[in-house]
């Protein structure tokens, strides 16, 4: 799942206005506004979101505590799988084309980067511009670890799986550290 900011810039809000965060907490305590009833923009998003509510209502064998910022970082990623829609050209052999949408360029970036030891990303956001791919990353890096040479290891993995494995050619890697990873 890529993990970008929707395009209009509303950062979280629905065209209604009512806002995403308060829509999946109600959800989850299984009641709804009577505007979130009526609202189609509302209604749609719940039924975009019934498939993962439905699965945080479901009862656990045991107790799990979830990490802190994790359901902010949830949120994100879900506000960028529904807000962009562009796509970049793939170059290759043989007759027609083939496109990948930024997200997934994004969500493969992020994947790719899980392998990093000692780093967790969040966010990652690609932009295409006219000279290559600007791509900004969001991490988090376990206490004690040098952070320029994490994050130097997250641009190279990133830039191996852009420019080696889809042949997008990349501009910059922007990244920001946004928390520690406390051990346990």
């Amino acid at each position: 799942m890529a993990l970008e900011p929707p395009d209009d810039g509303a950062d979280g809000l629905l065209p209604c206005g009512n806002e995403e965060d308060v829509l999946v907490r109600n959800l989850m305590e299984g009641r709804t506004t009577e505007h979130e009833a009526r609202c189609p923009h509302c209604r749609a998003t719940a039924r975009d979101l019934a498939p993962l509510v439905s699965a945080l209502r479901e009862p656990e064998a045991e107790a799990v505590k979830a990490p802190a910022g994790l359901v902010e970082d949830v949120m994100r990623a879900i506000r960028a799988e529904r807000g962009n829609r562009r796509s970049l050209l793939l170059g290759g052999p043989g007759p027609g084309t083939t496109r990948i949408r930024e997200s997934a360029v994004a969500a493969m970036a992020r994947y790719a980067s899980r392998g990093v030891p000692g780093v967790l990303v969040g966010r990652c956001r690609v932009e295409r511009g006219p000279d290559g791919l600007a791509v900004s990353l969001t991490v988090r890096v376990a206490h004690g670890t040098p952070i320029a040479g994490a994050a130097e290891d997250v641009r190279r993995t990133v830039r191996d799986i852009l420019e080696h494995r889809l042949g997008l050619p990349v501009l910059r890697i922007d990244i920001e550290v946004v928390g520690l990873i406390e051990s346990d």
